[in-house]
């Protein structure tokens, strides 16, 4: 699939190169096929997403989840409604949602000797809602791979179009965020730290 891998201007410790290697290969060439109508139906199996496994930024870039019953459980409606206003969607812990995902998540076992934390964060794109959290960093290592649609980043201090056939690494500590997104899109982080 060859990728181009957007790193520049960020280096990773010498121990990590290799293993990085071994990921972001493995990542690159696997195929995820999914699209927003297959995300959308999942989301529809209530009992999956509890409480905590599913937030949507509000426009003051809060964290909001007003979309769960009494029972913890996503009400489906309520939330699809923020979506379809354009509001941005963190999925957590979702290399168990298909038999692609789980599949990854067996391959990358093989490299880390643990399963990966892995989210999908999704929109349904806008001119005018937020796109993302402000500039933030973690103290573990990012991989990113666009599953479907475009978005503007900003890396450390750089601006970047990122888009399906990319591979985003972002290093600890590493400021970023994604600045703008006006059109449906999907993106796969994965925790990789060694």
């Amino acid at each position: 699939m060859a990728s181009q891998v957007e790193e520049e201007g960020y280096s990773l410790a010498p121990d990590d190169q290799e293993y990085f290697k071994e990921c972001v290969a493995i990542i690159d060439e696997h195929q995820i096929d999914i699209d927003e109508e297959q995300v959308l139906e999942l989301l529809q199996i209530t009992m999956r997403w509890p409480e905590e496994s599913l937030q949507t930024l509000n426009h003051c870039g809060m964290v909001s989840n007003d979309y769960f019953t009494n029972s913890g459980f996503l009400n489906y409606e309520k939330w699809k409604r923020l979506y379809d206003y354009g509001f941005p969607s963190q999925l957590h812990n979702v290399l168990d949602l298909t038999p692609q995902l789980r599949s990854l998540n067996d391959k990358l076992y093989e490299v880390k000797g643990s399963h990966t934390c892995a989210n999908f964060y999704m929109s349904k794109g806008s001119k005018t809602r937020r796109a993302s959290f402000n500039p933030h960093h973690h103290d573990y290592h990012v991989i990113v791979k666009p599953i479907y649609g475009k978005c503007n980043w900003l890396i450390g201090e750089d601006m970047r179009e990122i888009v399906p056939g990319h591979i985003l690494i972002l290093p600890a500590y590493t400021p970023h965020a994604v600045l703008q997104s006006e059109e449906p899109r999907l993106s796969l982080t994965l925790n990789v730290s060694s």
